[in-house]
């Protein structure tokens, strides 16, 4: 899976990560020993694997007394699920509706005709912002999107931007008249039985954000993944509707990685479809395996301390493959 913007490893770490996959390979232990292993080795505080609606494995590092999972950028895909609920419900007719009916004080959106779409897809015209250019550094997020402009035009290339997603969090509430956090509760949580899941607020405490800063658990967020792979059903009850969960899920042509808010690739040795937050945080769906990933660093994970707890440094097509050949081989 290609993450955005691709890093080159520094010649050290690859020789680390090299070495990793070396000890496990040649360590005599079972596959799903290897696992463990390999995320022990990289910085996470929990994994869980639930295979065919079945927990296949869980383990937690001891050291690490954080039960809740802090889901950074992971909920992003989620806010995709939380849109494709109000396309089922026609509250938005299509995802190439102009978002200026909803958000007319969005100046620089209305008059560069942003799309739904261009929100979903990371193509609205934003650059990645970090630092105190971002929403990041903002007290208020909303008053800072509704006056932001954007980099360039919409649609002409991708951009992963957590602005996109606070305007797609706005859309939400003033197209449901809900706040997020309840309309995500009642139409996403509660329907998955994720009774340990919330949104959070910004820093003055007015808006809830849909970009990041949920917290969870593994075991709620395993529950997404099982609803994508029961096509939007989840234990008997059609949550989102199975058209959506293929359109959201489709590789976009800007990003052939990229869906709908959640990461796809479809040329590794397995299909996956994943919801990633920093800094080593996600959620893995191998569609092939009937196989949920999900992984929590709620410890080690202050980069500005230690820069290669990030997985922008370590994670790539072998870790994605430890872990399936793992649940190939159960």
């Amino acid at each position: 899976m290609i993450m955005n913007p691709p890093r080159l490893l520094v010649p050290r770490l690859v020789f680390l990560l090299t070495g990793i996959f070396a000890a496990i390979h040649s360590s005599g232990q079972s596959a799903l020993e290897r696992v463990i292993h390999l995320n022990d080795s990289l910085y996470a505080s929990e994994i869980l694997l639930v295979q065919e609606g079945k927990e296949l494995l869980y383990w937690k590092d001891p050291s690490c007394a954080v039960t809740t999972l802090g889901t950074a950028s992971m909920v992003k895909s989620w806010t995709g699920l939380a849109i494709g609920t109000l396309i089922d419900r026609g509250l938005i007719k299509s995802v190439d509706e102009k978002v200026c009916q909803w958000l007319p004080e969005w100046k620089d959106g209305c008059r560069k005709n942003v799309t739904v779409r261009h929100l979903l897809t990371m193509t609205a015209g934003f650059n990645r912002r970090g630092g105190a250019s971002g929403i990041l550094a903002q007290d208020d997020n909303n008053t800072y999107v509704l006056n932001t402009k954007m980099d360039t035009v919409p649609g002409i290339r991708f951009g992963y931007s957590n602005e996109s997603v606070q305007l797609l969090g706005i859309i939400l509430e003033r197209v449901s008249g809900m706040e997020a956090d309840r309309y995500f509760k009642k139409y996403l949580f509660e329907p998955l039985g994720m009774d340990n899941t919330h949104l959070g607020k910004d820093q003055s405490g007015k808006n809830w954000v849909t970009y990041g800063g949920c917290t969870s658990t593994v075991s709620d967020a395993a529950r997404i993944g099982e609803l994508i792979l029961g096509r939007g059903r989840y234990k008997g009850r059609q949550v989102v509707s199975e058209k959506w969960i293929e359109e959201m899920l489709t590789p976009g042509t800007l990003a052939t990685y990229y869906g709908y808010l959640w990461w796809v690739d479809h040329k590794g040795k397995y299909v996956t479809y994943a919801a990633m937050g920093d800094p080593g945080v996600m959620t893995i769906i191998y569609p092939q395996l009937d196989l949920v990933f999900v992984r929590n660093q709620a410890c080690e994970n202050n980069t500005a301390i230690q820069p290669r707890y990030s997985s922008a440094f370590w994670f790539g097509p072998g870790f994605i493959q430890v872990v399936g050949d793992a649940a190939g081989q159960h």
